[in-house]
């Protein structure tokens, strides 16, 4: 079961850190780039068609809409960092309809010292601090690994349904677009939709709609109606019925308990 994490999805400017320790991630997909460093034992990840086993001192890149897991082994300790492209404008330009012949890369140890020092160590790091950190893992990224035109595979396949989704959430969309999307057969791309989300087009697109809703909810005193329209659903009944079907309670009681 795949899973989305709309906390890396959703805001223009979204930069964090996270050091684990044998700690698992499961399948899932988010829009911003992500990159993992092995401090200590061994982390098995898998990032879109790759799956390479890192050792202390690797790195992997995860671009946007890959769909990644890690496994650590016994005592494994490693660092995770997320951002969205704004941090790193010209390296997303170069990759736009690119992708990675793997994901596993090394830096140099002068690189990695300044990234310990810098993001790991500040404990607010300036936005310069972060973008030059972010500039130096993706050159040594582009240094190790060689950038090729996407393939029509299962993991673009993923991509481009998710970025459809994004784009036209708020339309009366159906899988049939995302078929002539592709130019694949209706049937075929039904089958792997289920095969990989184990949900509905419908019940996938309603996920999405809700995770704007919310933020919506948090971020605009708008009113509950004008925000069900706003992402996409046809009624207010529809959106509070979606919403209670999903987290369990009423919009309006959820915002009162975010408010």
């Amino acid at each position: 079961m795949i899973f989305h994490q709309p906390e890396n999805s959703r805001s223009a400017k979204n930069f964090n850190t996270t050091l684990y320790t044998d700690q698992v991630w499961e399948l899932h997909f988010h829009k911003n780039y992500e990159i993992a460093y092995v401090l200590q034992g061994s982390l098995a990840c898998t990032i879109g068609e790759h799956s390479d086993v890192l050792g202390p001192g690797e790195l992997a890149m995860c671009l946007p809409y890959q769909p990644h897991s890690y496994h650590p082994g016994e005592n494994c300790q490693y660092w995770v960092c997320v951002f969205s492209e704004e941090y790193v404008r010209f390296f997303a330009g170069q990759m736009k309809g690119k992708t990675g012949s793997t994901s596993r890369f090394a830096c140099s140890e002068a690189v990695l010292q300044y990234i310990q020092q810098t993001l790991m160590q500040e404990s607010e790091p300036s936005e310069y601090m972060i973008k030059s950190c972010l500039y130096a893992l993706c050159a040594e990224y582009l240094r190790c690994v060689n950038v090729v035109d996407r393939n029509r595979d299962k993991a673009q396949h993923l991509q481009a349904i998710i970025a459809f989704i994004e784009e036209h959430y708020k339309e009366n969309i159906t899988l049939s677009h995302i078929a002539d999307l592709l130019g694949y057969d209706y049937h075929y791309v039904s089958r792997y939709f289920h095969s990989v989300f184990h949900m509905t087009f419908r019940e996938l697109l309603n996920v999405y709609r809700l995770e704007r809703a919310v933020q919506l909810m948090d971020e605009t005193d708008d009113k509950l109606v004008e925000i069900a329209y706003a992402c996409g659903f046809q009624s207010l009944r529809t959106f509070n019925r979606c919403f209670f079907l999903h987290f369990g309670v009423s919009p309006s009681n959820f915002r009162k308990k975010i408010t």
